[in-house]
């Protein structure tokens, strides 16, 4: 008979060792597309989903992707030129495809744009994947998505994967109930085991601050700049601003500028929340933060660490791009605790 090994004996230590093993190699995988820098990785994650395949056509997006993830799984280039045979079998396939034809901010041209239309290259590789095909698939994109065309584009999305076998759920989760950040997005899922059930997603919090995500320091706005970005709001605005910085304790708030007219001007919120962060191109991308208080106004832009944490991404590295470069990233992103609760309470449960 084996000697006993701390107690047990050789074969129970193997037979301990083998079922660990196994239990590994069963845990949930995932397929990712339009991946990014990884954020619905780094959620599904937090769940014990493993992600074995991602995509993303953007060079920036992949440089973040391998230096937190590693390159292992990576294919970087257009979508367009995978096939079903390139993926391998897993149980869940996402894809945050992008928004620009279907956001409110842009020219909603739809699922008919170049761009929002790449949502059909993933049903296109989902069917070439015939039985193979994951049993679960996830679609995340803006709520604009439900409205775009009349709602035929949020139809055509919904039989897209009707189309494939899937019985499908939506909910719009909104980032507020996880972090400082008012950040609604839609998500669809898909079922081919079960028809899928998602609670109702949290409300925002009230007592999540912009403070609690502000760095200490930062390189605030000289006299000259915080003048004009003073002299650019509107007299509500002004109002506005005024009233904060009678406030008795400091506080912080986000501010991001709009093109009325063909001129720039700043908008702050009535709220202690950032505005969703965009990608940072354009008058109406780039976000500012105030600190008010005492009579007291200062401003400047965002840092990459204060956009990392509004996004849930804190534990990332960023040091491989420019801060312009890493702030477009985030901006392009899911909310990691807002994925990471669909995750938890709908995806986990349909791969079990």
């Amino acid at each position: 008979m084996d000697a006993p090994v701390n107690g047990c004996c050789a074969v129970c230590v193997q037979q301990a060792a083998h079922l660990q093993n196994r239990n590994r190699v069963m845990a949930p995988t995932a397929a990712e597309f339009f991946a990014g820098m990884g954020l619905v990785r780094a959620a599904l994650a937090r769940v014990g989903v493993e992600t074995v395949f991602a995509n993303d056509v953007n060079r920036t997006k992949a440089t973040l992707y391998r230096d937190n993830w590693g390159a292992d799984c990576l294919r970087v280039g257009d979508v367009r030129a995978l096939t079903g045979s390139d993926v391998p079998t897993v149980d869940l396939a996402t894809a945050s495809f992008p928004c620009v034809d279907v956001s409110l901010a842009g020219a909603r041209a739809g699922l008919d744009g170049a761009r929002s239309g790449l949502v059909f290259e993933f049903f296109r590789i989902l069917g070439e994947m015939g039985r193979r095909a994951p049993a679960t698939v996830m679609i995340e994109n803006v709520p604009g998505l439900l409205t775009s065309n009349g709602g035929r584009d949020w139809r055509a999305s919904v039989g897209g994967l009707e189309d494939l076998g899937y019985a499908t759920a939506h909910a719009c989760v909104d980032a507020a109930a996880f972090v400082p950040q008012s950040r609604a997005r839609v998500f669809l899922i898909g079922s081919r085991r079960f028809a899928p059930r998602i609670p109702a997603p949290p409300d925002p919090r009230e007592d999540l601050r912009l403070a609690d995500v502000a760095d200490g320091a930062g390189d605030w706005w000289g006299p000259t700049r915080l003048g004009a970005f003073l002299t650019s709001m509107s007299p509500i605005q002004a109002a506005r601003v005024a009233g904060y910085q009678a406030r008795k304790e400091p506080a912080y708030f986000g501010a991001y500028r709009r093109t009325r007219n063909g001129a720039t001007v700043w908008e702050v919120r009535a709220d202690e929340r950032a505005g969703a962060l965009r990608t940072t191109r354009g008058g109406s991308s780039k976000q500012a933060i105030l600190r008010v208080g005492h009579g007291c106004l200062g401003a400047r832009w965002m840092t990459v660490g204060e956009y990392a944490r509004l996004q849930g991404a804190e534990g990332m590295r960023f040091n491989a791009v420019t801060p312009q470069q890493a702030m477009f990233a985030l901006g392009d992103a899911v909310c990691v605790p807002a994925v990471e609760w669909l995750a938890r309470h709908c995806l986990r449960p349909l791969m079990s």
